[in-house]
């Protein structure tokens, strides 16, 4: 991965560090980032997005907290091995963490819980 594969949303409610760790999430989840790969740099990332480099550190600080990512002074972050990542309960808190961003933006946007529900029925059937 790399900084290039960066990007924001500016519609999105979410905030930007927030993009940047789900990202990083996101492709681990597909096998895009490897157990012991280096991320980008703070900088890299921050120059390539144009953004405040506190902003990526914030969502690198965010993995590292969360045992996704390791990072090794002087020498970068890494994504953690197996035997440091979160376990099945933290895993679960990540996930009602993702819903109550969803039903926030949704929110934001006009739409109700109702509709939100229906919206990710859609999304889970097509997505098959």
């Amino acid at each position: 991965m790399t900084a290039q594969n960066f990007y924001l949303d500016p519609q999105s409610a979410m905030p930007v560090y927030a993009q940047i760790r789900e990202q990083i999430l996101r492709a681990l989840a597909s096998g895009k980032l490897k157990e012991g790969e280096q991320l980008p740099t703070v900088r890299q990332i921050a120059v390539h997005l144009r953004i405040n480099p506190n902003t990526v550190n914030r969502a690198y600080i965010d993995l590292e907290r969360a045992g996704i990512v390791q990072t090794a002074r002087g020498r970068g972050s890494f994504v953690a091995g197996q035997e440091e990542r979160p376990d099945a309960e933290l895993q679960v808190a990540r996930l009602r963490d993702i819903a109550r961003r969803a039903i926030g933006e949704a929110r934001s946007l006009g739409f109700s819980g109702v509709e939100l529900v229906d919206a990710l029925s859609h999304a889970i059937k097509n997505e098959r």
